[in-house]
């Protein structure tokens, strides 16, 4: 597949169909009703999730990896935050993943001038963990994916959940929240057998509890 996602048909909006057609109000309730679901389940999802984007990611496409917390490219990756180049604007959340991901001030950058990012550009921004050749791109997410799964769910969860909780909430409610979920992490199964596993030099065996 040569692209990611490559954002809306221009054709549908050109007819003014689909997500594109009927009234200011029906657009509206469209986009809540329809795209608008996606960064809400997405940001829901408890367990890290990877992007692997092989070609274009424009538009809503962008959007979707940068809804993600991980995201590994192509050398043939190109993102696009590409709205205003058809006088719309990002209507699914991506304005508030994009400085997120990259700072306020790229992300003004891609946004104001709708320019495409190439994947060396998208690797020195911090928008895309590392590059590789496209044939090795799904190994290279495979990879990253099964180092993350190496280690214990629930950690893996509550981490999650404080990286989340610290894009709005203040030091002292990061720490009060962190030591709750800390005491929870000590009483878990899988942190006895993380510490014994190491000092027993072997594997471990996470079972999630």
């Amino acid at each position: 597949c040569s692209a990611f996602s490559s954002g809306g048909n221009v054709k549908d909006m050109k007819d003014k169909v689909g997500m594109f057609g009927g009234t200011a109000a029906e657009i509206r309730n469209g986009y809540r009703q329809g795209i608008q679901r996606i960064p809400l389940a997405v940001d829901a999802l408890e367990v890290p999730i990877i992007a692997a984007v092989n070609g274009a990611a424009i538009g809503a496409g962008c959007d979707l990896a940068m809804m993600c917390d991980l995201r590994v490219a192509s050398e043939k990756a190109v993102f696009a935050e590409s709205f205003v180049k058809v006088g719309l604007i990002p209507g699914d959340g991506g304005a508030w993943f994009l400085p997120r991901v990259i700072g306020q001030a790229r992300a003004n950058e891609m946004s104001f001038t709708g320019e495409p990012v190439n994947a060396e550009t998208a690797l020195a921004w911090g928008m895309v963990s590392s590059v590789v050749a496209p044939q090795d791109l799904m190994g290279a997410a495979q990879k990253l994916a099964e180092r993350v799964a190496a280690n214990p769910p629930h950690a893996l969860r509550m981490t999650k959940k404080l990286l989340k909780e610290s894009r709005k909430a203040d030091l002292p409610s990061i720490l009060e929240m962190s030591a709750g979920l800390q005491a929870l992490a000590h009483q878990m199964e899988d942190h006895v057998e993380a510490v014994d596993a190491i000092l027993e030099k072997r594997t471990p065996e996470f079972k999630g509890k």
